[in-house]
């Protein structure tokens, strides 16, 4: 698989640069517990505090959100995220790429490089993403990561419920073929 390639010379999408944590996405209740559940003792967990930046980030991936966003993640209150080594490395990186089976990770490790805009699936444009590299196409990058635009749009979903974001009325539509 290609995460795994891209794991194997780095850098990848699960290693933030030292002193960026605080941008670094998330996790629910329901998501921390699915991996404490697959590795109990992993320390892979960090305390966040809510900050303005991290806030504005959020909104970029959520537009016009922010009012839900400040109340879900309220300023001067904290939430988890994973936990990276003093290198930015996420702990659960290991050298073929995560150590995590898939349905145990979180959603946003799971829908990415994807992302959904409004009703339009995207993706982040990362330097150093293999499959952005190779695929330099949407539909391209979904194949080469054994995705599907339905796959991706179920997970960006899930990952809304799970963050605590009401689900986006416009992807009813996509969903009847509308």
């Amino acid at each position: 698989m290609i995460c795994k390639r891209c794991a194997a010379q780095g850098p990848t999408c699960c290693h933030l640069d030292p002193g960026h944590a605080e941008f670094c996405f998330p996790l629910s209740v329901f998501e921390k517990e699915r991996l404490q559940d697959f590795q109990p003792n992993a320390g892979g967990f960090a305390l966040q505090a809510n900050t303005r930046a991290f806030l504005d980030g959020m909104g970029r991936l959520f537009p016009g959100e922010s009012a839900a966003l400040l109340e879900i993640f309220p300023l001067g209150k904290e939430h988890f995220r994973l936990a990276v080594d003093a290198g930015g490395r996420c702990r659960f990186l290991g050298q073929d790429g995560c150590l995590v089976p898939e349905e145990f990770r979180p959603y946003y490790c799971r829908i990415y490089p994807f992302w959904i805009l409004g009703v339009r699936i995207t993706f982040f444009d990362s330097p150093t993403c293999l499959a952005r590299k190779q695929g330099g196409r949407l539909a391209e990058m979904i194949r080469l990561l054994g995705a599907s635009e339905a796959q991706i749009r179920d997970l960006h979903g899930r990952l809304r419920l799970a963050w605590g974001l009401a689900p986006r009325p416009d992807m009813a539509a996509v969903k009847r073929g509308f």
